[in-house]
């Protein structure tokens, strides 16, 4: 039989996380925090409005600035759903159910169709990134989470960071690293 044709203009992506479902969705119940997983979205302004939020970003991947008001619609106890009152993003699904030992969240974007290029080139692709994003995110504080500080760190000071500056100190630690095992192995050699 064959497949039935889309129904609407739509990409997901799907992340399987070590957390229990009750725990994941009350977690991303924060909208805010959910936005700023996404690496590729520098929220300029978020505020909560009447009926919802208001969100002012600049989406890094696709180059387009970002001035809505977004919805919030409860859908069950482990999911929701943003609404777009501008733009070609109609809405943004979030659902979290039970999976194996841990969870599995869906997040699913709808558009309207596009009426010209340029109106396509608003499609935000950084969709897989963020789901990638936001499965580092839960595995580091499921490896993580007990020390003392790292949720408070986590939350306060790299998710207040800009994409951006996540990017450049995550590659000043990276090199900081490389140096100084480069430096513990010419002290070795010499010494040796």
């Amino acid at each position: 039989m064959p497949a039935e044709p889309p129904t609407d203009n739509a990409a997901w992506v799907d992340i399987d996380l070590p957390q229990p479902a009750q725990d994941v969705a009350e977690y991303l119940r924060d909208v805010e925090r959910l936005l700023r997983l996404n690496p590729y979205l520098e929220i300029r302004r978020f505020e909560k409005a009447p009926q919802g939020f208001a969100l002012e970003a600049l989406n890094e991947m696709n180059g387009c600035a970002v001035s809505q008001r977004l919805t919030f619609d409860a859908a069950g106890l482990r999911g929701y759903v943003l609404r777009y009152d501008t733009g070609l993003k109609q809405t943004t699904e979030v659902a979290v159910e039970p999976h194996r030992a841990g969870s599995r969240l869906r997040i699913r974007e709808t558009y309207r169709p596009p009426a010209d290029d340029a109106e396509l080139a608003q499609v935000d692709r950084s969709l897989t990134p963020w789901g990638q994003s936001i499965r580092r995110h839960f595995m580091g504080l499921a490896r993580w989470g007990r020390l003392p500080g790292y949720r408070r760190w986590r939350e306060r000071v790299w998710l207040g960071m800009k994409p951006r500056e996540r990017r450049v100190t995550r590659l000043i630690v990276w090199a900081t690293l490389v140096e100084f095992f480069v430096f513990v192995a010419a002290v070795f050699l010499y010494l040796g």
